[in-house]
């Protein structure tokens, strides 16, 4: 029961978030709409009553005419999608569970070998002056590299005692 609880709670106070969030977008919109408002009322307060025909006379034909256009355009043109339809495909590896245990895992020595190569490489890297420029940024782009050739190198060690 008390699973039940912790996710009402937890539901709870992710809709207070997500009102304040729409309360937000909410205030932000209806300032811009006031600005709108004030700076159209700016430029027409000068205008006379004709003046104000002829400039709803002549937003009313542009208007029109762009949504006369967009519907004979539409109708006219016949090879233009409006988008396209891509199948949905399941990737290989989604049954997979990644877990490193769960089948007969080998490894070469050629392959370990390769593996001793770069630690020792990397080894020198870091002792001389001139590499450690080179080891500290490999480090900085991955991290945790290092570590893994560590594991690697131990767990060839365990399945060579096996």
């Amino acid at each position: 029961m008390k699973f039940l609880s912790k996710n009402k709670t937890r539901k709870a106070s992710e809709d207070a978030i997500e009102s304040k969030v729409a309360d937000g977008i909410q205030t932000l919109y209806r300032s811009l709409q006031c600005t709108w408002v004030t700076i159209l009322e700016k430029l027409t307060a000068k205008l006379s009553y004709g003046n104000l025909k002829i400039v709803l006379a002549l937003f009313v034909l542009l208007n029109g005419g762009y949504n006369v256009y967009l519907i004979v355009n539409a109708f006219t043109l016949k090879n233009i999608k409006a988008f396209s339809v891509t199948p949905i495909s399941k990737p290989g590896h989604f049954d997979k569970t990644g877990d490193a245990g769960t089948g007969n895992l080998y490894m070469s020595e050629a392959e370990y070998m390769h593996i001793r190569r770069f630690r020792i490489y990397m080894d020198s890297l870091a002792r001389g002056p001139s590499g450690k420029k080179v080891y500290d940024s490999i480090i900085n782009n991955r991290p945790g590299l290092m570590d893994s050739v560590r594991f690697i190198e131990n767990y060839y060690k365990q399945f060579k005692n096996k």
